[in-house]
């Protein structure tokens, strides 16, 4: 079993300021500029890396020449509460101040990377060429990804460091992910004539009754989210509007689901359509918010990645998740991305943190997959 040298463990907590830099820096979705600005600087002055933004304002860097490039990334915003973040260290477990999310979704992931990278450029180590990617509302729905360019990157491999879980971790298949929307139309009318109206939130109430929600089965899943309508508590409301999502590990499947509801709603209106009178409407729109993705188990770069776990004594835990990330949206442009672990725990809450353990671990499994690419070009040169 290789184990981590005691010099790496040095140099990793040696850039341990930079990694509370990152994680108190400011970085809502929609407000990731000072961040961007924070790795520019970071990526130019320590990595000698050629960067630019695109028009989404995701951060994009190149290191190495040749076009068979590895892809390495994560994004740069966090939920809310995410500013003001005071960093607390004790030990080996790095927290906030309770008041915050930590940002080590996925400020651990973009620390790891560029540690690994600034440690292999230091010590001269043999590298692939590497592009980087830093993407801007991956909070909101993968906002940044989704307008990409894949030209605007050399390489058709990639590894994201943006699943919150231990060193070994990495995730090889998601789902898609269809957000969708129903807006009702009934007919007002004063509450104490209420037969002359038709109610908008009662058709709305009885798609909700009707809907197949929560875990339909293994790999389609849907939830309703949002519900709102009417104007006033005396009249029969008009407009009223339900929001929510489908996730599924096959588009098909998430659509298929989508055209039941659109079933049910047609027998509603049909239900509460006025004898001879007036016919109620409603108009079912989704949006393909993130895409699904499968890699198998051979890929060249999964069994690569396993032999450095085998190296290091570390568990492999290969994962299907119901969890969206970049990875999918990436793939699905051509650049095989696998989602791994950055060792952050309980993300999206006030209780979020990481040990710099699973940070020096993670951080030497980058070097060391790194290296293993720049002396096996084949393996990237591989569809």
């Amino acid at each position: 079993m290789k184990k981590i040298p005691d010099s790496f463990r040095s140099f990793t907590e040696e850039q341990y300021p930079f990694f509370v830099k990152i994680l108190e820096t400011d970085n809502p979705p929609g407000e990731e500029d000072a961040m961007a600005e924070l790795l520019r600087e970071e990526m130019e002055e320590h990595l000698g890396a050629k960067t630019r933004k695109d028009a989404a304002g995701n951060l994009l860097a190149y290191l190495g020449e040749g076009k068979d490039a590895f892809l390495l990334g994560g994004h740069m915003d966090s939920v809310m509460p995410c500013k003001n973040v005071k960093v607390v260290r004790k030990d080996d477990l790095v927290k906030s101040d309770g008041l915050t999310v930590l940002t080590a979704d996925d400020g651990a992931g973009i620390f790891e990377i560029l540690t690994a990278l600034r440690y292999i450029k230091e010590q001269n180590l043999p590298c692939c060429p590497v592009d980087l990617l830093f993407t801007v509302g991956e909070e909101v729905g993968g906002v940044g990804v989704r307008k990409l360019k894949k030209d605007h990157l050399r390489a058709r491999h990639g590894m994201l460091l943006d699943r919150a879980a231990p060193a070994g971790v990495f995730v090889i298949a998601g789902p898609y992910k269809r957000n969708f929307r129903v807006v009702f139309e009934g007919r007002a009318a004063h509450a104490f004539e209420a037969e002359k109206g038709v109610s908008a939130i009662h058709m709305a109430a009885a798609a909700v009754a009707q809907f197949p929600q929560g875990k339909i089965n293994k790999s389609l899943y849907a939830n309703i989210g949002k519900i709102q309508g009417g104007d006033s508590v005396n009249q029969v409301a008009e407009k009223a509007t339900i929001e929510g999502e489908v996730r599924a590990f096959t588009s098909l499947a998430a659509e298929t689901l989508l055209e039941e509801y659109q079933r049910i709603i047609d027998s509603i209106l049909y239900k509460f359509s006025a004898s001879g009178g007036f016919v109620p409407k409603a108009h079912l729109e989704y949006t393909s918010r993130r895409e699904g993705y499968h890699h198998e188990e051979n890929m060249s770069l999964i069994k690569t990645i396993c032999s450095i776990h085998k190296e290091m004594g570390i568990e492999t835990s290969m994962q299907v998740t119901r969890a969206c990330s970049d990875a999918g949206d990436l793939t699905n442009k051509g650049i095989a991305t696998i989602n791994y672990a950055n060792g952050a725990q309980h993300v999206h809450t006030k209780e979020e943190s990481v040990s710099m353990k699973d940070v020096i671990r993670i951080s030497w499994v980058i070097v060391q997959l790194l290296q293993h690419l720049g002396e096996h070009p084949e393996i990237l040169a591989a569809d």
